[in-house]
């Protein structure tokens, strides 16, 4: 009989510890700004790649005939590199948005910080989520138009055919100054979200 009781207690002090230990396991803003940073530099990757891979069609569009196949090859691997790289940072965007979401909706009941400031961070919040969907937007074209004339250079790799692409070259590089853009706006809002956050009190 004593041993039942000590089994019952001894149970309850192992459920009551499990949820002390769980109780506030959520994401905190140490672990909130940490998934920010980790996308904040996959971002500017992402840009590196995007700058890479217009590089190497500039170089490509301007070959000689001798150097096209060398060019083309580079061109393609800039690339595939880009779409790897975005991969990357979609990845690392659903993991900042995941922490960041449930973060934001348990410490906006806190009151350990002003309301001013609540909202400045939710806003800045909002604004990462916002331009980071108008990127992925405009990434979807400007990596097909890539992609293009991948695909068409490769049944027809001549001076002729590069020629040809001019007008899809010029689309391209259009998209690719506006994605640039957008995901400058990205990493603006990220530095102000992870400021605000490392002295938030």
């Amino acid at each position: 009989m004593q041993f039942k009781a000590f089994q019952f207690i001894a149970m309850r002090v192992v459920v009551v510890a499990a949820i002390a230990v769980c109780y506030g396991c959520g994401p905190t803003s140490k672990t909130t700004v940490e998934s920010m940073t980790v996308f904040g530099n996959e971002t500017a990757k992402a840009k590196d790649s995007i700058d890479n891979s217009v590089r190497s069609l500039d170089t490509l569009v301007n070959s000689q005939p001798a150097d096209l196949k060398n060019n083309f090859d580079a061109y393609s691997k800039a690339v595939s590199d880009l779409d790897e790289q975005s991969k990357v940072v979609k990845a690392n965007a659903d993991k900042m948005r995941s922490n960041g979401d449930v973060f934001f909706k348990e410490w906006e009941g806190g009151s350990n910080i002003s309301p001013e400031r609540r909202s400045q961070l939710s806003a800045s919040y909002d604004k990462i989520k916002q331009d980071t969907a108008a990127a992925k937007d405009s990434f979807v074209p400007f990596m097909a138009s890539l992609r293009d004339i991948q695909g068409y250079l490769n049944l027809d790799l001549s001076v002729k055919g590069v020629n040809s692409m001019a007008p899809m070259v010029a689309k391209a590089k259009d998209n690719g100054n506006q994605v640039k853009s957008q995901l400058d706006d990205v990493l603006m809002q990220l530095n102000s979200v992870r400021g605000m956050l490392s002295t938030a009190k």
